[in-house]
């Protein structure tokens, strides 16, 4: 697991918030969840997300991704209303991590201030900047949890400092409480 294993596919709009938006030719919006996120927690054994007709404001919560009992809560990158859903992902979530930017969308949306939004989003070349920046930032996150719950993740970062793919897996729901506040919650300051 590394930034240059990381899939940043052009044309996408990535939002701090760990998601990522693409417009469609329609004018909706379809939304999804960024390949760190996915790394990071591993794989994702459910999802409870907004409905087709909601109304949701950027920042908001959005959806929360479960994986035995773990949660993550991820917030809207953008305003708008929910035009539809993919509901193939509750039948197979594996989809959002093996597909995460075509049959792994979460939702999509028809956007109320697209052209104001899409310019808080980040673009490649400065989402991988932004991105190294959060790699750095979740080395100190499991060090610190390492050594919070020492003998819980022994192998979290191998030789070198590298991180081990899916490294949340191995801890309990306080670790992944503590990355909700310290990264995700912390995306929308």
């Amino acid at each position: 697991f590394s930034i240059g294993s990381l899939l940043a596919p052009q044309g996408l709009y990535f939002d701090k918030s760990h998601t990522w938006a693409f417009l469609e030719k329609n004018g909706s919006v379809k939304i999804g969840v960024n390949d760190f996120l996915l790394h990071v927690s591993g794989e994702i054994t459910r999802i409870q997300h907004k409905k087709t007709g909601e109304s949701v404001e950027k920042g908001e919560k959005i959806m929360t991704l479960s994986q035995k009992g773990k949660q993550i809560h991820l917030t809207s990158p953008i305003t708008g209303t929910i035009d539809s859903e993919n509901i193939g992902l509750s039948l197979d979530p594996s989809k959002l991590t093996s597909s995460p930017f075509e049959n792994g969308w979460v939702l999509s949306i028809s956007p109320k201030n697209w052209q104001k939004e899409s310019q808080l989003m980040l673009m490649t070349d400065s989402y991988k900047e932004w991105i190294n920046n959060e790699f750095s930032r979740l080395k100190e996150f499991l060090q610190s949890a390492i050594a919070m719950h020492q003998g819980t993740a022994q192998l979290v970062l191998q030789d070198g400092g590298e991180i081990t793919d899916k490294p949340l897996a191995q801890f309990g729901p306080e670790v992944w409480e503590d990355f909700q506040t310290q990264f995700i919650d912390q995306s929308n300051n």
